[in-house]
């Protein structure tokens, strides 16, 4: 074909991977970042073309193809304020085979919850379709359906759509980008095909997918029974952080292989791994992305229990995550797991984190199967006898750690005054506990204590 142009894509992408590894996910380095940075390298002479014109005139009316959209998954887009939630399952569609595929490839979850699709047209649903068919069956130039050009999608869709079903389909755990190439016939687009990027061969994501679903299956043989899906939606919160380390460095740290196979991950691996565990337990998750203090990049899930739609960042819930104040003795050591982030709300969200805004997203204001609503230590008041009550009810069930949390800003002050400052946290506590630790959370007016 004469006349086409370009991009050279591969050695964008691993340009993109090296400028972004130290952040893990976190960072949030944007395309257009890692363009200029990019363009400086071409233009101060590394030696890499950044455009490959072919030589030749271009007849009139032949069909000229462009290879663009090299773009890789380590800083997804994400998703913000919405309307109605609907659990839909994948409808069927069937992996198609192209040279560089297996034969009956397809590593789609069908227990998948695709809240992203519903936010789509129908031309944009079919290119979700399109791309998860190609990414299901590790295609390679695979074209996406060209009606959906005519209804009035066009190459700048492609991203979107391509974030949508990553979001909705962990599972997908070997897709680390895609490409895909235009092709043009007297300036108007006639045809787009579609590459996905993949980090290993058949072969090994086949062996990788076996691991994971056998890790997954230990998990979800230990959950909670009974009809109380709030039990294992905190068994799968405290069981992932009890299980992984927070690394920025760990391998395969963008996808859920990290989390149950590795047990090392960032907040993308926990956010995906909590949502495919969550998913094969009946529960409703999907991946949401955005902005955490200060300005960095992360993941964390939206989820639909008992009817109601909540938050829940597991990775915040790793308190070593974070920095968190902690005294009275050995202040780096931390309890394991905090609490503060399981089954929020908006307005508790909005509080540290910014979701993004690609999908709508529901306004959660449901506190019923919020952890501290269910644990009873919501404290709205600071009276001596609702305090009693709060530890007794630890003590007695064999804990050794204790979460409260405020309603008011004014009752929190009170509490630290009452149980920190006057010391009197140990009225509280069995005869014999003479030293305690506490980690507190001035944002989410949460303080922590555990003891022996």
């Amino acid at each position: 074909m004469g006349g086409g142009i370009r991009e050279e894509g591969a050695w964008l992408h691993r340009l993109k991977k090296r400028l972004g590894k130290k952040c893990g996910y976190g960072k949030g380095m944007s395309r257009c970042v890692m363009a200029a940075l990019a363009a400086a390298l071409v233009l101060t002479g590394c030696g890499v073309p950044y455009w490959e014109k072919d030589s030749g005139e271009q007849a009139a009316g032949a069909l000229s193809s462009e290879v663009v959209g090299d773009y890789s998954t380590g800083a997804p887009e994400a998703v913000q304020e919405g309307r109605e939630l609907t659990w839909q399952s994948l409808l069927g569609t069937q992996a198609s085979e192209s040279q560089d595929d297996e034969p009956g490839t397809d590593f789609t979850d069908p227990l998948a919850w695709e809240y992203c699709y519903q936010y789509l047209d129908e031309p944009g649903r079919q290119w979700y379709r399109d791309i998860q068919r190609i990414l299901a069956a590790m295609g390679q130039e695979q074209e996406l359906s060209a009606q959906c050009l005519e209804a009035g999608l066009t190459e700048e869709d492609i991203d979107r759509i391509f974030c949508y079903v990553l979001a909705d389909h962990p599972e997908y755990f070997y897709v680390d980008g895609y490409r895909y190439t235009k092709y043009s016939r007297q300036d108007k687009l006639v045809k787009i095909t579609f590459s996905g990027s993949y980090t290993y061969d058949s072969q090994e994501c086949a062996r990788r997918r076996e691991q994971i679903q056998s890790a997954a299956e230990a998990l979800l043989a230990q959950a909670p029974d009974g009809e109380d899906d709030y039990e294992r939606v905190r068994y799968v919160y405290e069981t992932l952080i009890r299980n992984t380390d927070y690394v920025l460095d760990a391998p395969d740290s963008q996808n859920l292989y990290s989390v149950l196979v590795n047990g090392a991950s960032v907040c993308q691996g926990y956010a995906k791994a909590t949502q495919y565990l969550l998913n094969h337990l009946g529960i409703p998750c999907v991946l949401v992305q955005g902005q955490v203090e200060p300005g960095e990049g992360h993941a964390w899930n939206l989820l639909l229990l008992n009817g109601e739609y909540y938050y829940m960042d597991t990775t915040w819930g790793d308190a070593s995550y974070r920095q968190t104040e902690s005294s009275l003795q050995e202040q780096d050591w931390l309890p394991q797991v905090n609490y503060d982030y399981l089954c929020v709300t908006t307005r508790q969200l909005l509080r540290t984190h910014v979701p993004s805004e690609a999908v709508p997203l529901p306004d959660c204001t449901a506190t019923q199967d919020n952890y501290y609503v269910r644990e009873g230590c919501l404290l709205s008041d600071c009276e001596e006898e609702s305090l009693r009550q709060t530890f007794d009810r630890a003590i007695s069930s064999g804990r050794q750690e204790i979460s409260l949390k405020c309603t008011e800003e004014a009752v929190y002050r009170q509490l630290l005054e009452h149980l920190i400052e006057q010391k009197e946290v140990f009225s509280y506590l069995e005869p014999g506990c003479s030293t305690l630790h506490y980690a507190r959370n001035e944002k989410q007016l949460s303080i922590t204590f555990w003891f022996s």
